[in-house]
């Protein structure tokens, strides 16, 4: 049994750091899955009868609820086939776009194009999204009560104020449109309408649609439509899009194949702009999403590709068996709660996997409200149900009918009998106990896309930056383009994954234990994996507690430094560095302040620097390694240097190790938790870049912490409130991941780092044949170099900007600009690429910088 660490109050004062975002907690407390874990913590472990889990839409536990065979067949087929590894654009893949696009366009009007089309990782981070690009000051959103309550907490985190308008349960759930028109005022950006209804179970009809679009008009604002459960729908009325009446007012589309296909756990979704007037585009919302996706996580890359499969080729009898069965359950528990004398259910479901049930506490001795009645329930009888209270309707329940249908009726027959077990032998005193007896519209959401954080955040991330050079490059050109500008070898055949990790994601795909939810901190075989994989270089044992699963490292870094924001706090970022994290702090409102790297030391840290720029209220110093931008390897002495600073000043280290392992210099890569005892250390990582997987989206953070400071300090704990609202990596990739860490041969590593050192090599002898350009230090490790621009040896080139937009123009090879990275006339160079196209670039770069010299020089 380990020993309990405690920290004394003398030592936890000297760190700067702790928890600290006061809108985190707040979004975990209301978050369905806090809420739900809540109730399962009341089980009692000693009842010998299975859980009845009628609490959380994911069905996928259940055989009746199975992904349809073309669906598996489809990711198998792409992820295998090698071609899908790599980062995918800010939009998504063009042929995933395409598909969405087409697929939304059979029930509309007119055709959704793929640029109306943008995927996401899950319809939860679509909500994220937009709440965030809508965020400016002084707007707000109107959002339905009951409902789903991840718009309020991704509203509250991104500083948006939302207002409730209700849904009408004597109208079978409708929108209370003249309270919509009350609420709304001149701030008012957007309405959201979830249709077919979660928590409610409800289906609207044509006409009340028409009748919301109609008073969205007359407001001036957008439609934000969550129809995750699109098609799901059994009762009297069919499934009508929100998108037909985009005409109307413009509406923004939000789906996913989570629900129709039983797959929440593959996290793909999408934002769609069903407008054919072209307002959002026109309004620059659609710009602003996708800026925000360049600062934010991606769908996994192979999931993207087969969605035109998943799309064209599954079976309608799957879709209608899976309603069957449905239709079947929704039954089975309206009639069920007709039996239970203190629930009572207004409206028979139509649609989703819900209804809400009102909770007569006149009945009842001895609860108190719904949270005291769901608490006792999960206790006493091993049935799980969601209070109300975490939807808006205190004294009401959600109960999920998405289940086997006989554990359902098994489920609702000890409801019965608990609610029999409390009841009042008189009801009437419980009932005195408790006392109950014109013209075209201004549309008002254009400030958000004008001078909210993304205005400033989104442009300068590396996929932007690229994205205005590659723009520079002359399509008619006879010469392939050679992409030296992004940190994605996939492309190249040589940088293939390892055979290992393909035949794992597809066992874990193929096995169907995978296709639900899962934790928000991560399944526990796949962080107990992590652990014991980075506790092979520490002087202590992690354990899966200490690690986070995130969407790749990006994520990560979205994370540590949402949780880290709070008013005056400001955090220290290397120069050169990786851009996301200057956007990061941006959006977050996280001042960022910024210590050099020494070029002619290696890169190193210019710790004066740190010590110079350092106040009361900076919190932490971010250090990558091995380095991206620069190539470079820290040694151990350096790293010791850099945690007794951190130390010093009482910061905690955020060790950005997503290049781990990737060294081929004469320093061997140390991980900066070795000095976990001297300083707080969290560790962001993934199997991106050892793996050669960029587009899995499966990274982690890791506390590697012994004297337990940041636990003390309430870092973990605001690391998982995070996690309660934000997406997950696809749930068979976690589940992967032990048998991809197990089962890679270390031959495949040392072929990669070998193939890694030629290329180095290769790049560095050939830049010092250059004129015009400088590598001051040789790679040593990831994947780039960072190299001077000598412009006085070069005519008519005035920055790094030009230098590239040019160079892609006449000679069809991408460079990253220095700018981008914080460094104005350098450029970073990947060398991640096959031998040939690496040799014909640098020599095309040699060519234009002689074709461009200046005859003086």
């Amino acid at each position: 049994m380990e020993e309990e660490i405690t920290v004394g109050e003398a030592e936890l004062d000297q760190w700067r750091f702790g928890a600290a975002n006061p809108a985190m907690e707040a979004a975990r407390s209301q978050s369905i899955r806090a809420i739900v874990h809540r109730m399962y913590r009341c089980l009692d472990g000693g009842d010998p009868r299975p859980v009845a889990p009628l609490a959380h839409g994911d069905p996928s536990a259940f055989a009746c609820f199975r992904a349809a065979p073309a669906a598996v067949h489809a990711i198998a087929a792409a992820a295998t086939s090698g071609k899908y590894n790599f980062y995918s654009v800010a939009t998504g893949i063009a042929e995933g776009c395409r598909a969405v696009a087409a697929h939304l366009s059979r029930e509309l009007p007119y055709e959704v194009s793929a640029a109306d089309v943008v995927l996401t990782a899950g319809c939860n981070h679509a909500v994220e999204i937009m709440m965030s690009v809508l965020a400016s000051p002084g707007a707000n959103v109107l959002l339905p009560r009951p409902g789903y309550p991840l718009y309020a907490s991704r509203a509250a985190l991104s500083g948006l104020e939302f207002r409730y308008f209700d849904l009408l349960p004597d109208r079978e759930w409708e929108v209370d449109l003249a309270a919509v028109e009350a609420l709304a005022d001149r701030n008012t950006v957007a309405i959201v309408i979830v249709n077919p209804n979660n928590p409610c179970g409800c289906v609207y009809s044509r006409q009340h649609l028409s009748q919301i679009a109609e008073t969205a008009r007359k407001l001036g604002i957008m439609v934000i439509n969550d129809e995750v459960y699109d098609h799901f729908a059994f009762g009297s009325k069919p499934f009508v899009p929100m998108g037909v009446f985009g005409g109307i007012a413009p509406v923004m589309t939000l789906g996913g194949i989570s629900k129709r296909w039983m797959v929440p756990g593959w996290r793909l979704g999408w934002i769609a702009a069903t407008d054919p007037n072209g307002i959002l585009r026109k309004k620059k919302i659609m710009e602003s999403i996708i800026d925000y996706r360049a600062i934010s996580v991606d769908p996994v890359t192979f999931v993207q590709a087969a969605l035109p499969e998943i799309l064209a080729n599954t079976d309608e009898a799957f879709f209608a068996n899976a309603l069957s069965v449905v239709r079947e359950a929704a039954e089975i528990c309206y009639e069920k709660l007709k039996e239970i004398e203190c629930i009572t259910c207004p409206h028979k479901p139509e649609g989703s996997m819900f209804v809400m049930a009102k909770l007569d506490l006149s009945f009842l001795d001895g609860i108190e409200d719904d949270i005291d009645f769901c608490s006792k329930l999960a206790k006493e009888e091993s049935v799980v149900i969601c209070p109300g209270s975490g939807l808006g309707m205190k004294n009401w329940l959600r109960i999920t009918f998405a289940v086997d249908p006989k554990l359902l009726e098994d489920g609702l027959e000890r409801t019965k009998s608990f609610c029999h077990r409390h009841r009042w032998l008189y009801p009437q005193i419980g009932e005195l106990l408790r006392g109950e007896a014109t013209g075209a519209p201004r549309w008002r959401f254009t400030r958000a896309c004008e001078d909210g954080p993304l205005a400033s955040a989104g442009p300068r991330s590396i996929r932007a930056v690229l994205n205005r050079v590659i723009a520079s490059v002359d399509a008619a050109g006879p010469r392939p383009v050679l992409p030296l500008g992004n940190g994605d070898p996939t492309a190249s055949a040589c940088f293939r994954t390892a055979i290992e990790a393909e035949d794992a994601v597809v066992d874990a795909l193929r096995s169907g234990a995978y296709n639900g939810y899962s934790l928000t901190v991560g399944i526990l075989a796949a962080r107990r994996a992590i652990a014991e994989y980075l506790s092979r270089d520490l002087p202590y044992e992690l354990s899966a507690d200490d690690i986070y699963l995130t969407s790749g490292c990006v994520q990560a870094i979205e994370v540590m430094i949402s949780v880290l924001a709070q008013p005056g706090s400001n955090i220290l970022l290397p120069r050169p560095g990786f851009p996301f994290y200057e956007s990061r702090t941006t959006f977050s409102n996280l001042e960022a302040r910024y210590f050099n790297l020494i070029p002619e030391r290696g890169w190193e840290v210019d710790l004066e620097g740190v010590q110079a720029i350092a106040d009361e209220n900076t919190v932490a110093i971010v250090v990558v390694n091995p380095s991206n931008p620069c190539g470079s390897v820290y040694s151990y002495d350096h790293l010791a240097k850099i945690a007794e600073t951190a130390r010093k000043l009482g910061l905690m280290i955020i060790a950005d190790e997503v290049y781990d392992h990737l060294a081929f210099g004469n320093k061997p890569f140390i991980p900066m938790g070795v000095f976990g005892e001297t300083v707080p250390v969290i560790t962001l990582g993934s199997i991106s870049k050892r793996w050669l997987v960029p587009g899995w989206r499966l990274g982690w953070i890791a506390t590697c912490d012994p004297n337990g400071i940041l636990k003390e300090a309430k870092v973990n704990q605001s690391i998982e409130n995070y996690s309660n609202i934000s997406t997950d990596p696809a749930t068979f990739v976690q589940g992967a991941i032990p048998q991809i860490i197990a089962n890679t041969k270390e031959d495949y590593f040392n072929k990669i780092l070998d193939l890694l050192r030629n290329t180095a090599d290769l790049c560095y002898d050939k830049i010092k044949y250059i004129r015009g350009i400088t590598c001051p230090h040789k790679p040593e490790g990831a994947m780039f170099a960072m190299v001077k621009l000598d412009l006085c040896y070069l005519d008519g080139l005035h920055d790094d900007i030009e230098f590239c937009c040019m160079l892609a123009k006449e000679e069809s090879v991408i460079v990253l600009p220095g700018s981008a990275l914080g460094m104005k006339n350098w450029i970073r160079i990947t060398f991640a690429i096959d031998i040939p196209s690496l040799e014909d670039a640098l020599e095309r770069i040699k060519s234009f910088c002689q074709r461009h010299r200046k005859l003086e020089a």
